[in-house]
């Protein structure tokens, strides 16, 4: 991978460049077998969808250093992105893949939605 104009004081990077197979992935704060959301609002949330990725990716055997492409949908992305991003940083930490953050309606309940691409090593 070539990360392409990455931030030094926040990991996300504009573009990345990348091939082999791809690896989709779209989250929710609510842990499988649940019907809600974790308690705790968006952070938690974040927190929920970051270890339900870590397990997905560790299922393809990739882990978060092979993710590309984050987008994050929030319902309130002037009250949560703070805390949001605090969670994404600790997170990712050096590793810089692109990111968009929007701000839309989401079904009752959730405060979060993120939207992941990883690359997956090509197996001869």
């Amino acid at each position: 991978m070539r990360f392409i104009d990455s931030r030094s004081d926040f990991p996300v990077s504009n573009a990345v460049v990348y091939s082999g197979h791809v690896f989709q992935a779209v989250l929710t704060g609510i842990p499988k077998g649940e019907t809600k959301p974790v308690p705790g609002g968006a952070e938690a949330e974040m927190r929920e969808i970051f270890r339900q990725l870590d397990r997905t990716l560790s299922e393809v055997g990739i882990d978060k250093t092979q993710i590309v492409s984050v987008k994050l949908y929030l319902q309130d992305l002037t009250g949560d992105l703070k805390a949001v991003d605090r969670v994404y940083a600790e997170y990712f930490s050096s590793h810089s893949p692109s990111r968009g953050v929007y701000g839309v309606d989401l079904q009752p309940g959730i405060s979060i939605e993120g939207w992941f691409i990883a690359t997956v090593p090509v197996y001869e």
